[in-house]
């Protein structure tokens, strides 16, 4: 989940903005930064950090905002951990919930949720490469009830007709994320240009990883 929607940041995020190789970054200052910024997402594959704490934190500023540090400068050691941006257990209607999460809410399964937001019964969000449900969202289709026996739709609650032809794929964002890497890092840039690198950018097994890969790689070969 990203509490009320906040602007979050992935480590590979953090190490494209000081332009340093994300093995290199989490070597070098991956376990200073988890040691003192929480995540968001806790228990997440993709490593997620509020972007309001990763910039004091990369500024050697204190958290909360206006409060003194007590000496101790960010990423030492001896600092401890900081409270999340956010404090747990408050819902908010702007939250962002993975289909899991959502899953919960509506009392289903996960693979309904993705079929949901596929079909537009369910609004989507795409950030970081993956699809998130607005809690306010969620909680307007309880409101409005089961839909899924009106005439309109069919019996797995998607509009009449989308079982008789294909959905239109979406575009994956992470390919055009991906290419766009790899035209940088041909340049001389820092961006992930390798399957392992993919994978932890994007909180994915191997194989999906080396999907992306190739389908980048073919992205950029019809662009040139």
């Amino acid at each position: 989940m990203i509490p009320r929607g906040r602007p979050a940041l992935t480590e590979a995020d953090i190490a494209a903005e000081k332009e340093v190789n994300l093995k290199t970054w989490q070597r070098n200052e991956g376990e200073s930064l988890r040691a003192r910024v929480p995540l968001v997402n806790e228990g997440g594959r993709l490593r997620l950090y509020d972007e309001e704490q990763v910039r004091a934190y990369l500024a050697g500023r204190a958290w909360p905002p206006g409060q003194e540090d007590q000496g101790v400068t960010a990423g030492a050691d001896d600092g401890g951990s900081w409270p999340p941006a956010v404090p747990p257990g408050e819902e908010h209607p702007d939250d962002l919930l993975t289909d899991q999460e959502a899953a919960a809410v509506l009392e289903t399964r996960a693979s309904t949720v993705r079929d949901y937001g596929t079909d537009g019964y369910l609004p989507v969000v795409q950030r970081h490469g993956r699809t998130w449900f607005r809690r306010a969202d969620l909680e307007a289709r309880l409101s409005a009830g089961d839909q899924r026996h009106q005439p309109h739709l069919t019996g797995a609650g998607r509009p009449l007709g989308s079982k008789d032809k294909a959905p239109r794929r979406q575009p994956d964002p992470r390919v055009a994320e991906i290419a766009a890497g790899l035209a940088l890092a041909a340049g001389g840039g820092a961006q992930p240009a390798t399957a392992a690198e993919i994978a932890e950018q994007y909180g994915v097994g191997e194989r999906t990883a080396q999907r992306l890969l190739a389908a980048a790689r073919d992205t950029r070969a019809d662009s040139a």
